[in-house]
């Protein structure tokens, strides 16, 4: 992994910070902040929520499944930690070596490459496959890796559904248990505490937690869909024997405006 993505990481501690610095601003001390964790109600109102959203999204998703949900959730936690630009300079560089060396030069560099999936691109070509079948091999292995991005995003987007909804359900548990309970003024108050701590954060961790990660998720899953493709052009261009100059231009299309830039007065430097 790459660094720290401070976008998500202050993103959430902004949204919590947000919602209860916005609480703090209306209250009459500390002890109106400390209810929302503690109070009376509090905590059944987490366990349904809380419990109810993980128990239903591990029921609607498989072990595996699971499991490797918090692979991917380190990519929202942690940026990509390989640069456009610098893959773009690895091929134009791996091209002028073939054209001196031919093929088997690539061999004596694979072991230094650090992106699985070029490194895969490269075995493929060092083996002496043909552009078809370097195309298939990269093919498969991207649509692998976008339905496993997409088990993730579902995830997230169940659990952010769930959340509301079991939030609904310690709401009307809170009111059935205030209405049970009119003769007994003592336990009134707890019945209505669930009903409107559980509406709270029902739709607090669904809109403030698991929609944000979802979305990070799905732009995060996109970035990585084009340094993919960007990859498999330029091993195609190199299973074809293409001069550096066109892999260069080649590849440079799938590289931001800012990312063209830098690149090229690095290029001119």
């Amino acid at each position: 992994m790459g660094r720290p993505d401070l976008t998500s990481i202050l993103g959430l501690i902004l949204i919590f910070g947000a919602v209860f610095g916005g609480i703090m601003i209306e209250a009459h001390g500390i002890q109106d902040l400390l209810i929302f964790f503690w109070g009376k109600g509090v905590w059944a109102a987490w366990f349904i929520v809380i419990g109810g959203t993980l128990a239903a999204t591990f029921t609607a998703f498989t072990g595996t499944q699971v499991s490797a949900v918090v692979g991917i959730t380190k990519s929202f936690l942690f940026e990509k930690k390989h640069s456009n630009t610098k893959l773009i300079e690895d091929f134009v560089e791996y091209a002028r070596r073939m054209r001196r060396e031919g093929v088997k030069s690539i061999e004596a560099v694979i072991d230094e490459v650090e992106h699985p999936y070029m490194k895969r691109a490269l075995r493929a070509i060092a083996d002496g496959l043909d552009p078809e079948a370097v195309a298939r091999i990269l093919d498969a292995e991207l649509d692998v890796m976008s339905e496993r991005h997409l088990v993730g995003q579902k995830m997230y987007d169940f659990a952010a559904m769930c959340a509301p909804s079991f939030g609904l359900i310690g709401a009307v548990s809170g009111l059935i248990r205030t209405l049970i309970n009119l003769e007994d003024p003592s336990k009134v108050g707890p019945g209505v505490a669930l009903a409107f701590v559980a509406t709270f954060y029902g739709i607090l961790v669904s809109y403030g937690f698991f929609t944000p990660i979802k979305n990070k998720l799905e732009m995060k899953h996109s970035e990585e869909v084009i340094t993919l493709s960007m990859i498999r052009e330029g091993a195609l261009a190199l299973a074809k024997g293409e001069t550096h100059i066109v892999v260069e231009e080649k590849l440079k299309g799938y590289l931001t405006r800012k990312e063209r830039e830098l690149y090229e007065a690095k290029a001119a430097a």
